[in-house]
C-alpha cells in the first residue's frame, strides 16, 4: 500500500539560480538519482561529435531559435554584408547576480565590504549566519524602520525599499525571499514538495546543507541587462513620515534582476544546447568535449557536453546579434558550472583549417579533397560537405559585478569582457553552413592536455517578450510627479504578486515529474511520481516601471 505525501508550501522559490563555481560532484546520490546507466566503455560513435547532425536537425534548430525561416545560412553572404563583427544596438547593462547564500536582493549590499571578499568568508559564504541575521533584522530594523534616519534607510537592501515604498512594514517580498534561502539551504528542492508517492519501505532523499556559490538569479539579471532600460540615476521617494529614501540604480537593477528571473518568461525562452552537468567532462584525443554516460536527466545518451553545435551557434549569432543588433545570454563555460552572461558582441577570424593561416574566407575556405586525409573529422562531416573553413570568435560579453552605492549608471561603468574559441564550419555546394566541429587550437591535430572554450549553451527570450511583462490591469495610475508615493491599490495587488506559484505537475506536463525515493534499509533508488510548487514571487510591475522610468528622466 502506497503512502501519500502533501506539503504544504508557502515560500518562495526562484526558478533554478545560476552562476560561477560549482564544488558539488557530478552526481550527489542523496539529491540526485544516480542509477542509470553507468560509463560507456568506449565513446558512442551514434552521437555528435562523432556522428554529424543532419542538415534537416540544424535548420530545424535555427528555425526555433530565429522563431522563423529569414535567418541567413549562407556563409558567402554573412560575409559579403560585412557581419565579421557586430555590436548589440544598446549596450546590456551590468549587475549583480545577487548570490543565494547572501539572500539575493534581500542583500543589505551597502553594510558588506566587497573589497575585502576573499577574507570574510563568514560574512559573505556561510547561508546559515546570513539567514540569523535577516531574522535578527526584523526586530533591530523591520519593527523600527520609521525610527531610522535618511543615513540607514539608504542602507536597506532593495527588497527591503520595495517593501517600504508600498507601505508594508511586514516585509513581505523580504522575508519570502529569506524564508526560500533557508529553505533551499536546508532541503533543496525537496522543501518544495507539494505531492509525492512514497512505496512502503521508502524515504525522500536526503539534502545536503551546502550552498553552491554559483547560486543567484544571473538568470534574471543577465537577460533583462539585454532586454530592460538601465537604470541610470538615483531616484529619491519621500516616506510618509517625510523622510527621503534612495533608490540607487543597483536597487532598481535588482528588482528589474528578480522580475526577470521570476517570470514565467523562463519557462518560454528558446534555449539551444544542453546543460552539461559535470565538473571534468571527458575529452578525445584532440580535445574535443564528448559523452561517455547517460547523465542523470536523459533516458538515453545524448550529446550533452559536447553540444552546442557550432553550426547553429555561428548562424544564431551572426543573425540575431549581427543582423538584428540583439542579445542573447551564453553560459560560457561547458562545464557543470553555470555563468549566464548576456552576450554585448562578436569578431570573427577565418583561417585555413588545413594550416591554421588566417586570411580572407575565399583563402581560407578549402574544399574537403585538398583537405584529404589530413582532417581528423574526416569521419564526422556531414556528407553534404563540399568545403570546411576555420573560425576564431571573440564574445563579448557584459560582465557581473559586485552591488555597490553609486550615484548613477552608465555604459561606462560596465565591464566589457571576452572569451575566445575555435571551431570549423562545414559549407555546402550552395554555400549553407551544414555542420562543424569545436577545434582547440587553428591547426588541425591531437593535443592531449588542450580543450575546446566552447559555450555549453545559450538561450534568447521570444520576440513577443514585452507581453510577459503586462501591467497588472485595474490599478490607478502612479503619478510620480504628484506623489513619489504609489497608491494604496498598490499594496495589495503587490502581495498577490509576491504569492505567484509555479506548478510542475500533471496539470502542466503530458507526464508527472519523477523524482528518486530511497529504500530505508538501503539499496537502489526507483522513480515515483511527484509534483512541487514552487512560488516565484514577482515585484510589482507597475512600481518597478515607474522606478525605472523615473531613473531615466
Amino acid at each position: 500500500m502506497k503512502k501519500y505525501l502533501y506539503l504544504s508550501m508557502t515560500l518562495v522559490v526562484l526558478s533554478t539560480p545560476v552562476f560561477a563555481q560549482s564544488t558539488e560532484e557530478d552526481c550527489d546520490p542523496e539529491t540526485q538519482d544516480c542509477s542509470t546507466p553507468g560509463r560507456i566503455k568506449e565513446p558512442a560513435k551514434t552521437i555528435y561529435p562523432y556522428k554529424p547532425f543532419s542538415t534537416d536537425q540544424i535548420k530545424t534548430r535555427l528555425k526555433a531559435l530565429y522563431e522563423g525561416e529569414g535567418y541567413i545560412a549562407n556563409i558567402y553572404e554573412m560575409e559579403k554584408r560585412g557581419l565579421n563583427q557586430a555590436n548589440t544596438k544598446v549596450q546590456p547593462w551590468g549587475g549583480s547576480y545577487w548570490p543565494l547564500n547572501q539572500g539575493m536582493i534581500a542583500n543589505n549590499y551597502q553594510n558588506k565590504d566587497y573589497t575585502t571578499f576573499i577574507f570574510s568568508i563568514r560574512k559573505h559564504l556561510d547561508w546559515k549566519k546570513n539567514v540569523r541575521d535577516a531574522k535578527k533584522r526584523v526586530s533591530k530594523v523591520h519593527s523600527r524602520v520609521y525610527e531610522l534616519d535618511e543615513e540607514d534607510l539608504a542602507k536597506l537592501a532593495p527588497s527591503e525599499k520595495y517593501d517600504l515604498l508600498l507601505g508594508d512594514t511586514s516585509f513581505d517580498l523580504t522575508n519570502r525571499i529569506w524564508d526560500y534561502a533557508e529553505t533551499w539551504g536546508n532541503e533543496k528542492k525537496w522543501g518544495f514538495l507539494s505531492a509525492i508517492e512514497i512505496p512502503d519501505g521508502y524515504r525522500i532523499p536526503n539534502a545536503n546543507k551546502l550552498m553552491a556559490l554559483w547560486e543567484g538569479i544571473c538568470h534574471g539579471w543577465a537577460v533583462a541587462a539585454g532586454h530592460s532600460p538601465r537604470a541610470e540615476k538615483t531616484v529619491t521617494v519621500t516616506l510618509p513620515n517625510g523622510k527621503k529614501m534612495p533608490f540607487y540604480p543597483n536597487d532598481i537593477k535588482a528588482l528589474v534582476s528578480l522580475m526577470w528571473a521570476n517570470s514565467t518568461i523562463q519557462s518560454n525562452v528558446i534555449f539551444e544546447g544542453n546543460r552539461c552537468n559535470k565538473k571534468n567532462p571527458d575529452k578525445d584525443k584532440y580535445g574535443r568535449y564528448i559523452d561517455t554516460e547517460i547523465d542523470r536527466d536523459d533516458t538515453e545518451l545524448v550529446p550533452r557536453c559536447a553540444d552546442v553545435h557550432p553550426a547553429i551557434f555561428h548562424v544564431s549569432m551572426v543573425n540575431l546579434l549581427g543582423v538584428e543588433g540583439r542579445s542573447f545570454v551564453v553560459d560560457k563555460t561547458a562545464e557543470a558550472a553555470i555563468a549566464n552572461q548576456p552576450v554585448s558582441g562578436y569578431e570573427l577570424f577565418y583561417y585555413n583549417p588545413k594550416t591554421g593561416d588566417e586570411g580572407t574566407l575565399k583563402s581560407a575556405a578549402i574544399s574537403v579533397e585538398e583537405y584529404g586525409d589530413k582532417d581528423p573529422f574526416k569521419v564526422s562531416r556531414n556528407p553534404e560537405t563540399t568545403h570546411i573553413v576555420g573560425v576564431n570568435v571573440k564574445l563579448k560579453y557584459v560582465d557581473w559585478e559586485y552591488p555597490r552605492k553609486k550615484e548613477t549608471n552608465s555604459e561606462e561603468d560596465d565591464k566589457i569582457s571576452d572569451f575566445d574559441f575555435n571551431y570549423d564550419l562545414e559549407i555546402n555546394a550552395q554555400g549553407n553552413v551544414v555542420g562543424g566541429q569545436w577545434r582547440v587550437t587553428k591547426k588541425s591535430g591531437r593535443n592531449f592536455i588542450g580543450k575546446t572554450h566552447q559555450p555549453d549553451f545559450f538561450w534568447v527570450v521570444p520576440r513577443d517578450w514585452k507581453n510577459y511583462f503586462q501591467p497588472l490591469p485595474g490599478l490607478p495610475k502612479w503619478d510620480f510627479d504628484k506623489s513619489t508615493l504609489p497608491p494604496a491599490e498598490y499594496a495589495p495587488a503587490a502581495r498577490a504578486a509576491h504569492s505567484f506559484i509555479y506548478e510542475e505537475s500533471k496539470r502542466f506536463f503530458a507526464q508527472s515529474p519523477k523524482c528518486p525515493v530511497f529504500p530505508v534499509n538501503g539499496g537502489e533508488p526507483i522513480k515515483v511520481d511527484c509534483e512541487f510548487k514552487y512560488p516565484r514571487p514577482q515585484p510589482l510591475i507597475q512600481v518597478v516601471e515607474k522606478l525605472l522610468e523615473a531613473s531615466r528622466n
